[in-house]
């Protein structure tokens, strides 16, 4: 059936042959736009595709400029565009490129563009002709792949969480178009907040000013981005205006000119630890292909995430130990002490370290050996046990912790407010017997965020404050940190310059299955690697500048392959030659 009102007597009075064109342009592809303007840019014909796009009747656009047509009322800058492919055509040049125009619905079609003059048989320009062809779709999942592979080269050079989050949202606005993207964790706080870490784009404080939440039971839950982290999966408001889920936050983003909106979960080992949320300032239409394409982007994103967390971890590792090993260059003595708290402080970031020894009488009190506030060491104390949170570590706790607000739940422990405690984490002394000699503690001013692991690190300090306290060898000294380093998380080997294992702890076993009694003595080149040239060239850059770190390919005892990411670093004896190399390896086959 014609358009209402299509016809019209500017078309009655063409030939046949021009109306039979008119009726085969008006039988194109439903995604092709074609038409016929003058010299001069006049509309004189326009096909039924263009006008079923905006809702419009032919006589809305015929004897009008082309570029004053409502085609192109959503931009002032396409319109000047026109005018100038316009007096181009008319000088015989044709031009291309994007335009977009908005439909009835709202929705922003991208256009691929073209405006080519026809000449008559003396050369000259007899009118011109613009098509078009909707790639909205096509264009929509370029900027989508353009997206993924720039953020797969940012993943390649990134040293930092924060600086990556940073670039990763600014991809997003700089090169897919949108308003604006942020990053947002999943607290395990009661509320479940959701916590913004990075954003980039028109943001105008509305990060700042909303509270969302990944709790199913709150309202504050209900959210695309509360949905996106409880389930895993990726939510698409497509028109704000209308949506129910985001009715909490409606006025804030339409203010800041958000239609539409995805949000995108960031997943490691079946639990969603966050999401990548995309603002945009149209409606949305987005498709399946699309989607997808975004989404491999984000679990890029968050492989990316984990692995420099596992990097991380593994320096922060590598850090206590040498820690423990400039300790125990002073052997024994107040020096060790001292320089051991300080050390001690700094790898777990407190602020305050505390060794104190029991003292006999009652009521029970310590006094301290070393106090360490600020980097500084400070006069010892007397310290009653009795209301502090060293009271629980004269029981059956080895350990205590106090991850938050410490200075309330032990108000008779009036050194904690002078010292501007909020957290606490402390361990028992003990002797070679079991018996307790004293405590060691740290202080924290914030919240408590890694509990194990300065719960970890504290019982390695603690076995070496133990030992000098015993004045106990230095050879005791190493194997009290031996058979804590054996129990650690990650793989530790160590093995001498001619590749022969001289230690395989407990993670080894696990990761590699080579017993400890299997694997010492054994080479390492022989027993992990098919093929040892790169644990060759590794160990070569380790002995020339110290240290080595990548990721490397080995194999299990079965034959099967694995990834780790390995740290290795050059040990060194007392005279000062290359001894041993040291190497902290983390599993990485399955990320």
């Amino acid at each position: 059936m014609p358009l209402k009102g299509y016809y019209r007597n500017e078309l009655e009075n063409v030939d046949k042959g021009s109306k039979r064109l008119r009726e085969v342009m008006d039988g194109l592809s439903p995604a092709f736009f074609v038409g016929m303007l003058t010299v001069e840019g006049v509309m004189t014909y326009t096909n039924r595709t263009s006008l079923e796009a905006i809702g419009l009747e032919l006589k809305d656009v015929i004897g009008r400029r082309f570029e004053d047509t409502p085609w192109w009322a959503y931009s002032e800058l396409y319109r000047q565009q026109l005018r100038e492919a316009i007096a181009r055509a008319a000088a015989g040049e044709a031009s291309r490129f994007d335009l977009i125009c908005q439909s009835l619905e709202g929705r922003l079609l991208t256009l691929d563009f073209s405006l080519n003059p026809i000449f008559d048989v003396k050369k000259n320009v007899s009118y011109l002709v613009p098509s078009a062809h909707d790639v909205t779709e096509r264009r929509a999942a370029e900027r989508a792949l353009k997206m993924l592979s720039i953020c797969n080269k940012s993943l390649l050079h990134a040293q930092d969480e924060a600086t990556l989050l940073h670039e990763i949202c600014q991809l997003i606005v700089d090169v897919g178009g949108y308003r604006m993207a942020w990053v947002g964790f999943a607290e395990n706080d009661d509320d479940k907040t959701i916590k913004p870490i990075a954003y980039a784009g028109n943001n105008q404080g509305y990060l700042s000013n909303i509270t969302i939440s990944w709790d199913e039971n709150s309202p504050l839950g209900q959210s695309p981005a509360g949905k996106c982290i409880r389930n895993g999966v990726s939510i698409v408001c497509k028109d704000t205006r209308v949506d129910s889920a985001i009715e909490n936050w409606r006025k804030l983003m339409l203010e800041r000119g958000y239609l539409g909106l995805v949000a995108l979960p960031l997943r490691h080992e079946q639990q969603t630890f966050g999401l990548l949320g995309l603002y945009s300032a149209n409606v949305l239409h987005i498709t399946d292909d699309e989607t997808n394409l975004l989404q491999e982007m984000v679990d890029n994103l968050a492989y990316g995430i984990i692995t420099l967390r596992a990097k991380k971890e593994s320096q922060r590792v590598l850090s206590v130990v040498n820690k423990i090993a400039e300790s125990v260059a002073l052997s024994t003595g107040a020096e060790f002490l001292e320089k051991l708290v300080l050390n001690m402080t700094e790898a777990v970031g407190a602020q305050v370290g505390i060794i104190m020894r029991l003292q006999a009488g009652e009521p029970p009190y310590s006094r301290t050996v070393v106090v360490a506030v600020d980097g500084q060491i400070v006069s010892n104390f007397n310290v009653m046990i009795n209301g502090t949170p060293c009271e629980n570590l004269s029981g059956n706790s080895p350990e205590w912790i106090v991850p938050a607000n410490v200075v309330a739940l032990y108000p008779r422990a009036e050194k904690l407010s002078v010292l501007g405690a909020e957290s606490y984490v402390g361990r028992r002394i003990e002797d070679s017997m079991g018996q307790s000699m004293g405590q060691i503690f740290v202080l924290f001013r914030q919240p408590l965020v890694h509990a194990d692991f300065v719960a970890s690190v504290l019982k390695i300090f603690t076995s070496r404050v133990a030992a000098e306290l015993e004045r106990q060898e230095k050879q005791a000294l190493i194997n009290e940190q031996a058979s804590w380093l054996n129990e650690a998380r990650h793989v530790v080997i160590v093995r001498d310059l001619d590749h022969r294992i001289k230690f395989w702890n407990q993670s080894a076993e696990k990761l590699y299955g080579w017993s400890k009694e299997e694997a010492l003595g054994r080479s390492l080149a022989d027993l992990l690697y098919s093929d040892p040239a790169p644990y060759y060239a590794a160990t070569k850059t380790t002995l020339e500048t110290g240290e080595w770190r990548g990721e490397i390919s080995q194999r299990h005892k079965d034959g099967s392959a694995l990834r780790v990411n390995a740290h290795c670093s050059l040990i060194f004896d007392e005279q000062g030659q290359p001894k041993s190399i040291f190497a902290i390896n983390q599993d990485m086959t399955n990320y």
